[in-house]
């Protein structure tokens, strides 16, 4: 019993560290998207983008209502450059269901929660970041929001 209240406290703490980011949904979007937190997220204020540190591992959850059913789901995160083109992160694991409860239903909350590495070759620079969970069908649940490597 000790040992579960001590497990508790630590969620409830690490938890408390993980900011809630604003975020956009993407024109093609068939989720509701009810929370997403990145952990670190070092910034002056809650509208400026999340500072993450090269060589440091970033954590982002995201709460979200599915509107659709799937067996499977495939994630991906880009960068959207100023042009508009997207540039995967090709070292991001693609099988969301190792990070999220599968199969999906339709209308039942969840939560994908995922490390990604912040790799030292990445320059230093603010980033509009694309996040895509898509099923098979071709639904997705989509996201941008912005965040700024430093050193």
């Amino acid at each position: 019993m000790y040992s579960l209240k001590s497990l508790l406290i630590f969620a409830i703490i690490g938890a408390a560290f993980a900011e809630v980011v604003q975020v956009k949904p993407c024109d093609v979007n068939d989720c509701e998207l009810l929370e997403v937190r990145v952990d670190p997220c070092g910034r002056d204020n809650p509208n400026a983008a999340c500072s993450l540190r090269r060589r440091k591992p970033a954590t982002m959850e995201l709460d979200f209502k599915p509107n659709f059913d799937a067996d499977t789901l495939s994630a991906s995160l880009n960068w959207v450059t100023a042009t508009g083109s997207e540039l995967p992160l090709i070292t991001m694991d693609r099988e969301a269901c190792k990070y999220t409860t599968c199969p999906v239903k339709s209308g039942e909350q969840q939560t994908y929660k995922v490390q990604i590495p912040m790799d030292s070759k990445f320059p230093l620079n603010t980033y509009n970041i694309k996040w895509s969970l898509t099923a098979p069908s071709g639904k997705k649940c989509c996201f941008t929001h912005n965040i700024k490597l430093v050193r």
